[in-house]
């Protein structure tokens, strides 16, 4: 699947007001299928967090690996940020050799269930070779994809992380689009 965002400006000065863009662009995007995810700002803890809202709204399971759900694997988020000016930031994908990981988790996600989870920003992948960091000093756009491995609709026997038959052979594409208000660009590098 392939999606294509089209950001219009104004002219005089006069920038877009990114939140009210957001608000509409936050749902989930017409076509996700077989999964759907979307990611807003929310304190936690004392914190400021990115929650994750995964649904699955087709009829039939999807086997996938708990291990790798977005909120516990965000150095998989790529994307770029967009301020109001127009400008972009690319983000990811990290430069990695290799990157430890839990064990397999597979488990069933049943139709029209919802799976939620939060991270911090500062968890998001930066790659320095991409290009320079996006401004903390503005509201931004962060528009994301995740590529989530799944096993299709049958769970594997006995996973293991060794045995590359038992690994996910499906992708699952994650896209969204959040607003980043500038105090939450401050936390990027925390």
């Amino acid at each position: 699947m392939t999606s294509f965002l089209i950001l219009c400006g104004c002219t005089h000065d006069q920038y877009p007001d990114l939140k009210k863009l957001a608000t509409g662009l936050e749902q989930p995007w017409p076509g996700a299928y077989p999964l759907s995810m979307t990611m807003t700002l929310r304190e936690a803890g004392g914190h400021t967090v990115l929650h994750c809202r995964l649904q699955n709204p087709s009829s039939a399971a999807l086997a996938l690996d708990r291990s790798r759900l977005p909120w516990k694997q965000p150095i998989y988020f790529t994307g770029t940020v967009v301020t109001s000016a127009g400008r972009t930031f690319a983000i990811g994908p990290v430069s990695i050799l290799a990157y430890i990981v839990a064990e397999p988790d597979p488990f069933l996600f049943g139709p029209n269930e919802v799976l939620e989870g939060d991270f911090e920003l500062k968890y998001l992948p930066k790659n320095p070779r991409v290009g320079p960091p996006p401004p903390k000093d503005e509201d931004t756009l962060f528009m994301w994809s995740y590529n989530l491995p799944s096993y299709g609709e049958t769970l594997p026997q006995e996973p293991s992380r060794h045995d590359h038959r038992q690994r996910p052979t499906h992708t699952v594409s994650l896209v969204g689009v959040t607003f980043l208000p500038r105090q939450a660009m401050e936390l990027l590098d925390k």
